[in-house]
């Protein structure tokens, strides 16, 4: 009978622990599977750092003057005097343009100033002689008064004379174009022989390029900002010219002026700088990027590019807990230095952003660290 139970409760015992085995190990490959279902990620932690940034303007050159070249007079072009893409100076002669007619004018009006001034002349000579006569009774006052009269009008009609001469000398003058400023030239529009409407047939453009402006637009929130820069007063803002190709003009540039007006269908103001153009190089109407260089501060905070959840116009990163639990955090975004993307706001140094996989994460998971990303280099990388 003893050994009868004896047997039995060993049978029992066996059965359960072979069910507690089994429990365990089903457990285990639970714990397995749950661990298999967890995001993986790597992550990098926020520190703060001094970072080397570029922030991009699009931008257009403007010549410091820009003269369309025009006669004032009507007449075929006669000759040129100096060669496309000259450097010229102010009240240099350029072009000229057929002044017979206008020379012909000039003798006739200077022949009819001639003429009122001989009748001038002889209406003077008129009523002084009245005036005597009048002291001695031998002329009536009546006569003496249109002698006078006589001479007013001679002296207006030498006026007009003189008058008609100036305008006839302006018109001789001007059929020779001169340059207004000091500049480089252009490529020619017309040939010899061309006809010049006054006023409208454009002849050559004329461009004074040293110095270049630079217009650019940037939102109306940093006026104060840019406001302080051209006081001097900004953190050390350089400004330079990028071109097409990705390489940049020598020369830095300076704030010249700020508009006085924001566009209210943009929202932004027209900021203009200036540069030293001796070669040259800068041209009038040229799309270019300014590039405002500056160095930001070491207590500055930057997430990698890659680490930014962009949802319409609202920019979040994922942040994890000590636990690895995930939630998503709004940031205000500054600009980019490298590949590291300035936080103006939202973060703290020693938050735990995820890089990769930030598309596996949902708001509560918990997920499985890979490993941390690497700082950034000092200077933000560059």
């Amino acid at each position: 009978m003893y050994l009868f139970n004896y047997k039995r409760t060993l049978y029992i015992a066996g059965m359960v622990l072979c069910v507690a085995c089994g429990n365990s190990k089903k457990q285990q490959q639970q714990a397995a599977m749950m661990a298999m279902m967890k995001p993986t990620v790597t992550t990098y932690t926020v520190q703060p750092s001094s970072y080397t940034v570029d922030e991009k303007f699009p931008a257009t050159l403007v010549a410091h003057d820009i003269v369309q070249l025009r006669s004032d007079v009507t007449g075929y072009l006669e000759r040129i005097r100096v060669a496309d893409g000259s450097t010229v100076g102010k009240g240099q002669p350029l072009y000229d343009i057929d002044m017979s007619r206008y020379q012909a004018a000039y003798g006739q009006v200077a022949a009819t100033q001639q003429q009122a001034e001989a009748d001038l002349a002889q209406k003077q000579r008129d009523y002084e002689r009245y005036k005597t006569l009048l002291e001695r009774d031998a002329i009536s006052k009546q006569t003496v008064d249109q002698a006078y009269t006589a001479v007013l009008t001679a002296k207006a009609n030498v006026a007009a004379a003189k008058a008609s001469v100036a305008r006839a000398g302006t018109d001789v003058s001007h059929a020779i174009v001169k340059a207004p400023v000091a500049g480089k030239i252009g490529i020619v529009q017309i040939k010899v022989g061309d006809i010049v409407n006054a006023g409208q047939t454009v002849i050559n453009t004329l461009v004074n390029e040293h110095p270049m402006y630079a217009d650019m637009d940037v939102p109306q929130a940093r006026l104060p900002e840019f406001t302080r820069m051209q006081k001097g007063q900004g953190d050390g803002q350089k400004f330079f010219i990028q071109f097409g190709d990705g390489t940049r003009y020598s020369e830095p540039g300076r704030i010249e002026t700020l508009n006085n007006i924001v566009d209210p269908a943009t929202g932004t103001m027209k900021v203009r700088l200036v540069f030293q153009n001796k070669d040259g190089m800068l041209k009038s109407g040229m799309s270019i990027v300014i590039v405002m260089e500056y160095a930001t501060p070491a207590t500055q905070l930057a997430i990698p590019n890659k680490a930014i959840v962009q949802n319409l116009s609202e920019t979040s990163v994922w942040v994890l807990s000590k636990d690895n639990v995930a939630s998503s955090k709004h940031i205000v975004p500054g600009p980019v230095s490298d590949t590291m993307l300035i936080v103006k706001e939202g973060l703290q140094a020693g938050d735990r952003i995820v890089v990769d996989g930030i598309q596996k994460v949902k708001p509560g998971d918990t997920v499985n660290v890979a490993g941390a990303g690497p700082a950034p280099a000092p200077g933000g990388g560059k």
